[in-house]
């Protein structure tokens, strides 16, 4: 078999390579880098014969449409499991393998969703990773397999599996930069752990970013200048007067921006205390970091409980050092001020903050939707959002007595982006911007009775989970009519009896 390489431009010699008989893991946060990864490995392995492109749950074409007719293996063949068969064609992958692979010094690239891999657990993952090494091993062959979503427990998971597994590396988004993090990687020039690099693609190339700057960074951070200066809102330190010279206190952002477009490591406090000023504080950071550098520390302080995940989230990829939350005491913020000083931003700005926003912002929608509405709406904002928002999408069972209609009777919705269904039987929710440990809460919130009364529980569910909700019955057809449940009457108002006077005691 001819050496096979990873197409990462300016990654050291020694992680690049795959040796014969491998097994080697890549976690990507979403399937589009998973794409590229795979592209770029394929455009790389001209010299193979044969090659097999596999995909579980999505098509396989999109790792292969970025060739052109001269790039990658001589043969190319595609495997496609579909999204209904996830759970056994992930049991039979190593045998699915075997039928689709030539006799010899096969290259197989394979893209897993990483919630298939929850139902390989302790033992099972590990006999289903010896099965694939034994394969490999026997036949010459390497599997690199391309893990996409939610991959933050699969490392934990495949590294006491050194023996079967050859390299677990990760591809992650990180304060609007990718991030390739090698875990460990064996092959024919030793093994190696543990190194981290800046990414970034061009084209279908990933490429890793030398530290750059990193020593510029460090003297900025200890020279005189203005690092010791604090710029701040004067509402950010509820109305105290500066604390030393040191302090510069203004009224308002435009003056506060004014002068910190003059700053180069000095300390920036911002202030918020309305939801609609999100957008338009989010740009000014964006503004700051962008024409003054990463030397300049960003802090916005909310002062009224106003922002959200995805507000918090805005801020900090705009360029934002740190938010601190409301009802924070004033000596605790301070303190969190010190924490940052001598420290640099380690983000990467997008090219358009406009983007940025639109992406943290909720769709036009809400509230009660059909089936093939929310299939398609949570399809999209999964896909288009690429990590940047957790979202959540739950699948939640009625209790014993209590029909999905009368389940959705109980349902208000106040925020845009959250919207729900009735299917199969099951009230379907699609959360926007909501965090695995905020679920619970945010059901707290939506129901009129507690939500552990109308159900007996909820499920969180992937993409490919929402996307395979047509074929689950059949068809939509099969699924009870949609429709937005009747609002419930009104309580009569309460009748209303004049006081009438009373006497107390006896005659007198």
């Amino acid at each position: 078999m001819k050496t096979i390489s990873l197409a990462i431009d300016g990654l050291p010699f020694e992680l690049t390579r795959l040796r014969v008989g491998g097994v080697y893991w890549v976690a990507c946060a979403d399937a589009g880098h998973a794409d590229l990864f795979a592209a770029g490995v394929l455009a790389g392995s001209d010299a193979l014969p044969l090659a097999v492109v596999a995909a579980l749950g999505r098509p396989p074409a999109s790792m292969v449409a970025p060739l052109t007719a001269e790039q990658g293996p001589a043969r190319i063949r595609l495997y496609e499991a579909a999204v209904a068969d996830l759970a056994p064609a992930l049991r039979a992958l190593p045998a699915d393998l075997a039928r689709c692979a030539g006799a010899h010094g096969t290259l197989c690239v394979v893209q897993v969703p990483a919630a298939a891999l929850e139902s390989l657990e302790g033992p099972h993952l590990a006999h289903w990773c010896r099965q694939l090494h034994d394969w490999a091993s026997a036949g010459g062959h390497c599997v690199l397999l391309l893990c996409h979503g939610e991959a933050a427990t699969l490392a934990p998971r495949l590294l006491p599996l050194n023996p079967l597994c050859s390299g677990v590396a990760q591809l992650y988004p990180h304060r609007g930069a990718l991030q390739y993090l090698v875990h460990y990687w064996s092959n024919a020039e030793g093994v190696f752990a543990h190194r981290d690099f800046e990414a970034r693609w061009s084209g279908v190339r990933l490429g890793v970013v030398a530290d750059g700057d990193g020593a510029a960074a460090a003297a900025l951070a200890h020279e005189g200048g203005d690092r010791f200066l604090y710029l701040a809102q004067a509402d950010a330190l509820e109305g105290a007067p500066p604390f030393s010279p040191a302090w510069r206190l203004f009224e308002n952002w435009s003056a506060l921006v004014g002068a910190a477009l003059q700053a180069q490591a000095a300390t920036v406090v911002l202030s918020i205390g309305e939801n609609a000023d999100v957008d338009a504080l989010a740009r000014i950071v964006f503004q700051l970091r962008s024409e003054r550098g990463n030397g300049l520390k960003l802090v916005v302080r909310e002062m009224q409980p106003c922002l959200r995940y995805a507000d918090e989230r805005l801020l900090l990829e705009s360029g934002a050092s740190l938010v601190a939350p409301a009802n924070l005491p004033l000596a605790r913020f301070l303190t969190l001020l010190e924490t940052i000083q001598g420290q640099t931003w380690q983000g990467r700005l997008p090219d358009d903050p406009e983007r940025l926003i639109r992406l943290h912002r909720p769709p036009d929608v809400g509230g009660i939707v059909t089936p093939a509405q929310f299939r398609q709406l949570a399809v999209e904002l999964l896909d288009q959002g690429g990590g940047v928002v957790e979202s959540a999408v739950l699948v939640l069972q009625p209790v014993a007595g209590v029909s999905p209609v009368q389940a959705l009777q109980q349902l208000q919705m106040r925020r845009r982006g959250d919207f729900a269904c009735m299917y199969a039987g099951q009230v379907w929710l699609f959360l926007f911007a909501c965090r695995s440990d905020g679920v619970e809460r945010a059901l707290g919130n939506l129901f009129r009775l507690p939500w552990r009364e109308l159900f007996d529980g909820y499920e969180r569910q992937a993409g490919h989970d929402v996307a395979a909700m047509s074929a689950a019955t059949g068809g939509f057809a099969a699924a009870p009519p949609q429709q937005m449940p009747p609002p419930e009457p009104a309580a009569p108002a309460p009748s209303w009896t004049a006081p009438r006077p009373i006497r107390l005691g006896g005659e007198g």
